[in-house]
């Protein structure tokens, strides 16, 4: 019997599908030709350079300029020379510092501004959203006016006595950090911001009513309720600020980063190989975080993540 309503469950299926198709298939159509535009641009504008790139960095570099051929050169420095090995610890190790403070910032203040509201929530919403009005490299350099010896930020912290001397918060990770933080808060804290508009808050005034404390609320409540808007505010963070140049650039000085030795390499070497194979090897790193991360929201949330 069941292999005699197998063939006929295939055909209902088939059926169906083929009855699905035909009735929607003006608006298949449709959506298509709307999303042709947005979809050929993802392709000329990330798909197409990322391909050149992958070409570049294995074509060899001799005296100066790019000879055809086929090597694996450029991927044996970055990834087999300490220093090289070092920009791409410190690049991955940035990034994960920045999106943890992001987190701890960035989750209190979306709370605030959903839960509060009025004109406490608009002020929170339009306090996170303004410095996206201000180009970076000014933000930037407004936050290497603060840092530097005589800035606002190092003379504070010795005025309150948590220094003896002025902390130097300047070219080295703190400064990067510090800077990073800044410039990725929105990131986190919109998506964040989006999804906690859909919990309602009767859930948390149940689970208080029930007896649970504050960080039981976030934890069996609010975290996995939110985990949608918080991994991709993570995800976001995280993937920008391992590829930020500008704010590394101004406040990092000698400590380099993959995206700012990149920049250094072609201009002062014009070695497009080898800068090709570093970003190449970013946007594995990248992949590799989407990808795990993903599997580690399937096993907490039982859920497909973003």
């Amino acid at each position: 019997m069941a292999t005699e309503s197998s063939p006929s469950v295939l055909s209902r299926i088939n059926e169906g599908a083929s009855a699905f198709i035909r009735a929607n298939r003006r608006s298949m159509v449709g959506m298509g030709i709307l999303l042709f535009p947005a979809l050929l641009f993802v392709v000329l504008s990330m798909v197409f350079p990322t391909l050149i790139l992958f070409d570049y960095s294995f074509n060899p570099f001799v005296d100066g300029s790019i000879v055809s051929g086929l090597t694996l050169a450029h991927y044996e420095r970055a990834l087999g020379v300490e220093l090289y090995q070092n920009i791409l610890f410190r690049t991955v190790r940035i990034a994960v510092v920045v999106t943890v403070l992001d987190f701890l910032l960035g989750f209190p203040l979306a709370y605030a501004a959903v839960r509060k509201g009025g004109l406490v929530g608009k002020l929170i919403v339009i306090s996170t959203l303004a410095p996206l009005t201000i180009d970076l490299v000014v933000r930037s350099f407004g936050w290497f006016v603060l840092l530097s010896g005589n800035g606002l930020v190092p003379t504070l912290l010795t005025d309150l006595g948590l220094f003896e001397e002025a902390p130097k918060l300047l070219f080295n990770e703190t400064g990067i950090i510090i800077g990073l933080t800044h410039v990725m808060l929105p990131f986190m804290v919109f998506p964040i911001v989006n999804v906690m508009h859909t919990v309602p808050r009767s859930l948390e005034d149940a689970a208080r009513n029930l007896g649970a404390n504050r960080l039981t609320v976030f934890v069996r409540v609010l975290f996995p309720l939110a985990l949608p808007g918080i991994s991709a505010g993570v995800l976001i963070t995280f993937i920008v600020a391992m590829a930020s140049y500008v704010t590394p650039a101004i406040l990092g000085g000698g400590v380099k980063v993959v995206p700012v030795t990149i920049t250094d390499t072609v201009t002062s070497t014009s070695n497009w190989p080898f800068a090709s194979a570093l970003s190449i090897i970013l946007v594995v790193i990248a992949l590799f975080v989407i990808v795990g991360y993903q599997r580690a929201l399937k096993r907490i949330s039982g859920v497909g993540g973003v």
